[in-house]
């Protein structure tokens, strides 16, 4: 069998369509034109070729995105969403600023010769320290309400809610107020899982 053999055999595989009406003999455009409409707006007139223009280009949309997802370090489904209570999202008062802080308590041996196990990170902290910017309000007007797993700060102005990401010892918390700047400093000491271990 040689070339013209095979040559034959295809061309009686996949048969020629003669006839005059078929689509093929159609020109072929992947544009998509534009032509006006008796009413005088303008109506696409849409090929095969740019259908299938139209797909790969959204298929490629969706590749690109999701490369963008996968260069992330994290995504929107792992965030834990913590319900609030629904007195805190109709509250019309308004919410005050504030700054969490995390506190270690070292000694001498973690300073000057580095043998105890606490490191730098978040999970050998102790206390965790929340300044919350309360300006035109007194202390006497201030609630400070600590749970196990939440603050709650109420005034006649402000009112914040703010979710601990561990639990807290609430007997060992404490609140201060600054007057010369308006602050209140709730200072709450963790509750981990591993503290036994980290410390």
């Amino acid at each position: 069998m040689d070339f013209i053999d095979l040559k034959k055999l295809s061309e009686m595989l996949v048969p020629k369509n003669d006839s005059s009406d078929s689509e093929d003999d159609l020109p072929r455009t992947s544009l998509i034109q534009l032509c006006k409409s008796k009413t005088g707006n303008d109506t696409k007139i849409v090929t095969n070729e740019s259908i299938k223009k139209e797909e790969n280009n959204k298929k490629i949309e969706v590749l690109q995105s999701e490369e963008e997802k996968a260069k992330d370090i994290w995504h929107v489904d792992e965030v834990i969403v913590v319900p609030e209570a629904l007195d805190v999202v109709s509250d019309t008062r308004i919410r005050p600023e504030y700054d969490v802080k995390y506190q270690q308590y070292v000694g001498t041996e973690d300073v000057f010769l580095q043998v105890g196990p606490k490191t730098p990170l978040t999970s050998s902290c102790e206390a965790m320290v929340i300044d919350v910017k309360m300006p035109g309000d007194s202390i006497q007007d201030i609630c400070t309400d600590v749970t196990g797993d939440a603050v709650d700060v109420r005034s006649p102005k402000y009112r914040l809610h703010v979710p601990f990401p561990h639990n807290v010892h609430k007997q060992m918390s404490k609140a201060l107020w600054n007057a010369s700047s308006s602050t209140l400093t709730v200072t709450v000491f963790l509750k981990r899982e591993f503290d036994d271990i980290n410390f």
